[in-house]
């Protein structure tokens, strides 16, 4: 059910305003809003600033949020279903990304076309089919279509942990996850987890922590790195 803000004044005599959020069949009451509390750095001498370019080092404990891009305000690289496999190689390459999200002329979602997709084994079906070569085949011929896709919810993943993501992804046997706000009633894409980011992120240069069994295997190659 779409959330409804209602505001409601109450009576002269009463303190306080208060809003009523109805949400998934109950009524949640939120006071009227109060101003937040300081902090102060008289305990300590340093004080660093957030450096985009240098993402936070996680662990599985870590929360999910940090390990996400966020693309409200990162730009996901798109491209025309109409365009061949290899314009969308050449697209990757240039750009340094292993998905892409396929749009169209409205800028909305149909699908995504990953790295291993260019020769995968639809890919290779495809060709074999239509007696094409592969890297002349469209993305519309191999993508993940709209109907196919998976998305995490915004609200689970702002509760969750890096370690609730790399079990989803491992479990779901996905390299990348998408997260999606519907609070609107309108789904939109805001966030993506890469488990190659992730990675990077714990600080393992090689292994896929998707690929790892345990999360021990994570910790041990995080220690040893």
């Amino acid at each position: 059910m779409q959330s409804v803000l209602q505001i409601r004044p109450l009576a002269p005599n009463q303190r306080m305003q208060q809003d009523c959020v109805s949400k998934k069949g109950f009524n949640m009451i939120r006071q009227h809003y109060q101003a937040l509390e300081h902090i102060s750095a008289s305990a300590t001498d340093t004080i660093t600033v957030s450096d985009p370019s240098r993402p936070l080092k996680l662990t599985a404990d870590s929360p999910a949020f940090d390990a996400m891009t966020d693309l409200r305000r990162i730009h996901p690289v798109s491209i025309s279903g109409s365009e061949t496999l290899e314009q969308a190689r050449t697209t990757m390459i240039v750009c340094g990304v292993k998905l892409l999200f396929v749009r169209n002329e409205q800028g909305h979602l149909q699908g995504l076309l990953t790295a291993n997709d260019l020769a995968g084994e639809r890919a290779i079906k495809e060709a074999s089919s239509s007696n094409r070569n592969v890297p002349e085949l469209t993305v519309n011929d191999v993508m993940v279509k709209l109907p196919d896709l998976e998305f995490l919810e915004f609200g689970a993943v702002s509760r969750a942990e890096v370690g609730h993501i790399i079990a989803t992804l491992r479990e779901h046997n996905r390299q990348h996850a998408l997260v999606v706000d519907n609070r609107t009633g309108k789904m939109r894409v805001v966030g993506l987890f890469s488990s190659t980011q992730i990675a990077r992120q714990m600080g393992i240069p090689v292994m896929d922590p998707v690929k790892a069994s345990t999360f021990a295997e994570i910790e041990a190659a995080v220690a040893a790195a």
